[in-house]
């Protein structure tokens, strides 16, 4: 059993995704604090974009130098920047819409599953980003 483990945890693939989990539980927390003290005094939607854009720029960083261990390059980061616009407008809206406007749940209640339905999404879409950007071979 550990030996499967160790197995699993050598593969390129499972050390970009224990990588992307901790830089996006990281910026989760982030974004998380900044939404429910945004949700005080402005609209979700407001303290939805608010909250994500600002951990966005940490994430940026931290998931082109850390996680898929390339360099910041115009094609990374217009692709990386894009993904997150579509994760943030169309999967995040999308789904607080559908569960707070369609299915009346309170959004602080809705924020918890759209933000594990958006995560899920964000690591396919940059990974796959970064891996045809041209730019995703790991620096010597």
């Amino acid at each position: 059993m550990v030996n499967k483990i160790r197995e699993l945890l050598s593969h390129k693939e499972t050390q970009q995704f224990v990588r992307f989990c901790i830089v996006g539980g990281t910026c989760a927390m982030i974004d998380a604090a900044i939404f429910y003290v945004v949700r005080l005094f402005a609209p979700y939607q407001v303290a939805l974009v608010s909250g994500y854009l600002i951990s966005l720029c940490a994430n940026y960083f931290l998931t082109v130098y850390w996680t898929f261990q390339t360099k910041p390059a115009a094609l990374n980061f217009v692709g990386i920047i894009g993904a997150h616009m579509f994760n943030l407008f169309v999967v995040r809206m999308g789904l607080m819409l559908l569960f707070v406007e369609v299915m009346g749940l309170k959004d602080s209640i809705a924020y918890i599953p759209m933000a594990v339905i958006s995560a899920v999404t964000n690591y396919l879409v940059i990974r796959t980003v970064v891996k045809y950007s041209g730019k995703g071979e790991k620096e010597e």
